[in-house]
């Protein structure tokens, strides 16, 4: 009979510290729950992608595959035509001039006074900044490149990524996707990644490239432009569930 009881009790014990292990896991459970529940509604939805990236780096690419899977359009080289369209600027200017650095503009430019002639380099930007604001009061976008991350900055909830690659992956894809020949390759794209941070860091008193400037650093090179364009929209879709 004592050897039951024992049996008995210990049996019991046992259910009981099973159900005690069970309830602190479920308590667990539900308080990461809670907790990620709390983070999602810190998390303000984010309307507009802006990417940066190193010439060669597959950031228009991947810009775009993103506005594919979110069903948003995304801005690119066509920023250039409206702000032609928009400054009177012929668009062989635009192009020669747009990413050339200037000082950061301390007050706004009217494109149409005729009180002060601004240099055509600050005209470029202003004319640009017009034009982003106008597409982003559409709806939501991805806007690759043109300082976008600094000219919404406070307007707008922006997710800002760049896009980066190893010097050798992007030589591959300059030669392989857009025909730079191998004896230019090295100095082409040290020039417009010069060209492209000069404009960035004097224009945004940040550093470009620089994993502190934006939300999101990846690596096309090592993920590929598909899967940086998922974390991309993966990131985007979390943002907007409460």
């Amino acid at each position: 009979l004592l050897q039951l009881k024992q049996s008995v009790t210990n049996m019991l014990l046992t259910i009981t510290s099973k159900y005690i292990i069970l309830y602190k896991r479920a308590e667990v459970r539900q308080k990461n729950k809670k907790i990620l529940q709390k983070e999602k509604q810190k998390m303000a939805e984010i309307k507009v992608i802006t990417i940066g990236r190193h010439y060669c780096a597959g950031g228009s690419t991947i810009g775009k595959l993103v506005a594919e899977k979110l069903g948003i359009p995304c801005y690119d080289r066509e920023i250039i035509d409206m702000a032609a369209q928009k400054s009177g600027i012929a668009m062989s200017e635009i192009q020669k001039y747009e990413e050339a650095a200037l000082s950061i503009l301390k007050t706004p430019i009217n494109l149409f006074s005729k009180e002060k002639e601004y240099p055509i380099t600050e005209k470029i930007f202003a004319a640009e900044t017009e034009v982003i604001m106008e597409l982003v009061s559409k709806g939501n976008c991805v806007i690759v490149g043109r300082c976008a991350d600094f000219i919404l900055k406070n307007k707008v909830k922006t997710l800002n990524v760049f896009i980066n690659a190893s010097f050798e992956k992007r030589q591959e894809c300059a030669i392989e996707k857009h025909n730079i020949s191998e004896d230019e390759v090295e100095a082409r794209l040290k020039k417009y990644d010069r060209k492209r941070a000069d404009y960035y860091n004097s224009n945004t008193n940040k550093k470009w490239g620089d994993i502190s400037s934006y939300d999101m650093c990846l690596d096309s090179g090592k993920l590929g432009y598909e899967m940086c364009a998922e974390i991309i929209a993966d990131t985007v879709k979390l943002s907007r569930e409460k």
